[in-house]
């Protein structure tokens, strides 16, 4: 019987295969020749096999996703998720880690104290952030696009997070009222520092609590966006467009994004260009029970009024503070709303709702990005967008978008499956579709990055179980190093 190191590296490879080839669920039609791997489901103990192309120099098997993956990444991983997917040290290490993060204490602070420095930097900062200054994000840059990522996200840290008054805020530098121009021009300024630190095809993510308490009070009161701070918009939009990077709209919770929206909006009516990629995503939340209604409103205005409309997909992150009569009342209910969003997308189902008396979008003239970590759904969209764009059928420009350290299983089996889709010229025609993935980083001080941090420890606690699961390949890709299994 076969070790199972290759039963699963066989799995994963079907997985591969079904992605690119597959043109229903129970039968894999390649272009090339082919030959049948036997594997043993390592979960349900059944027995499946596989066809992969029998090219004379190519072997039987190749080296599983992970293997692109650093030892220490293998490693952190593994003892993060422990971490993370072990009740009794997630409560207390979450307790310290809040208050590591909001500490005004010299001994509590990472970036002053060398002994606190040592355990968190190496283990914690490594794994999930870019870097503290331009040369540690350089490097970190050129890692992940060495993996063979697309590129970046790099996100500027400040943000508001609204618990019954507007001049609440925490996250990252936690900021004091002062004068609306100041808090405006501070975060622009640190917008396009960050702007400075990426290149060509990467991402800038921005938060509209980010430019401070007076912005906030705004976005809650529903008013219009002020003079400077559209100025900074235009000054952060057009700087990204000389850098040849997008910009995403960061959701936020509900007492806000009406009017986050709609500011979104306006920039999208003045950057989002027909007939080319957009520059501005608005993010949609699909565990909002009016997702459904919010995707088919930006393309019902995006084509009334002549611009690109650009989606970024979430479940959603501010469940702990949201309306929850807004929310799904079930996490299937959730996975329904994102699952169905995504396929109605690719196969143009929105847009045949739009007013017939409208031009309809054509192929491609929507970007969705789908961000997020579910391995069942990011598996089906990539399947679904590889059996759309060889039928022509395919309805948007689908990328992908993952957090630093997270989900490393699933977004190397895509890189992975489209290395082998490019090496393989038979399968690759004008109609391929071959993913692109980024991942999504923030930078700053080590404390500033922690504040971040707690914040998506408590927004992600329903991903434990999805966790333990990704941890059993990280697991046995290890031992393959070791070579207990070969």
């Amino acid at each position: 019987m076969a070790s199972p190191v290759v039963n699963a590296a066989f799995k994963t490879r079907a997985s591969i295969r079904r992605i690119f080839n597959t043109r229903d669920s129970k039968q894999c039609r390649l272009q090339s020749s082919t030959t049948t791997h036997t594997f043993i489901d390592s979960r349900s103990g059944k027995e499946g096999s596989v066809l992969v192309p029998a090219t004379p120099d190519s072997a039987p098997f190749s080296a599983p996703p992970l293997a692109r993956l650093s030892t220490a990444s293998i490693l952190r991983t593994l003892v993060l998720s422990a971490f993370f997917t072990t009740p009794w040290l997630f409560k207390p290490g979450l307790a310290v880690f809040e208050k590591v993060a909001n500490s005004q204490s010299a001994w509590l602070n990472p970036d002053r104290n060398p002994l606190l420095r040592t355990a968190i930097y190496p283990l914690v900062y490594k794994q999930f952030c870019a870097g503290r200054n331009q040369a540690e994000i350089a490097r970190t840059s050129a890692e992940v696009r060495k993996l063979g990522f697309s590129g970046i996200v790099l996100c500027y840290g400040k943000e508001v997070q609204v618990r019954g008054q507007a001049d609440e805020s925490v996250g990252y530098g936690t900021v004091k009222p002062s004068s609306m121009d100041m808090e405006i021009d501070q975060w622009a300024d640190g917008n396009i520092k960050t702007l400075d630190m990426v290149g060509a095809g990467d991402w800038l993510g921005i938060k509209f609590t980010g430019a401070g308490t007076n912005i906030t009070k705004v976005l809650m009161d529903g008013g219009e966006a002020p003079a400077r701070f559209v100025e900074a918009m235009d000054r952060i939009c057009e700087y990204a467009a000389s850098k040849g990077c997008r910009v995403w709209i960061d959701a936020e919770q509900q007492v806000l994004q009406a009017t986050i929206d709609e500011w979104t909006f306006d920039l999208m009516r003045r950057y989002n260009r027909p007939g080319r990629p957009a520059l501005v995503y608005n993010t949609i939340q699909a565990y909002l029970k009016s997702a459904r209604h919010k995707v088919q409103h930006q393309l019902e205005l995006s084509q009334r009024e002549g611009w690109r409309p650009a989606i970024k997909l979430v479940r959603g992150a501010y469940i702990a503070n949201d309306m929850r009569a807004r929310i799904h009342d079930t996490k299937e209910d959730t996975d329904a709303s994102y699952n169905g969003i995504v396929e109605d997308l690719l196969r143009g189902n929105f847009q045949a709702q739009v007013d017939h008396h409208q031009k309809h979008h054509h192929a491609e003239e929507i970007d969705l990005l789908l961000a997020g970590h579910n391995t069942e759904t990011i598996r089906k969209a990539a399947r679904m967008a590889s059996e759309l764009a060889r039928q022509s059928r395919l309805k948007v420009r689908l990328e992908f978008g993952q957090l630093q350290g997270m989900a490393d299983d699933i977004g190397c089996e895509l890189l992975q499956a489209a290395d082998e889709v490019k090496e393989d010229k038979s399968l690759t025609t004008a109609h391929t579709y071959i993913p692109k993935v980024y991942k999504c980083l923030t930078w700053g001080s080590i404390q500033e990055c922690m504040q971040y941090l707690v914040r998506r420890l408590v927004e992600n606690r329903g991903a434990a179980e999805r966790m333990r699961i990704g941890a059993a390949e990280f697991r046995r890709e290890l031992l393959r190093r070791v070579g207990i299994w070969s």
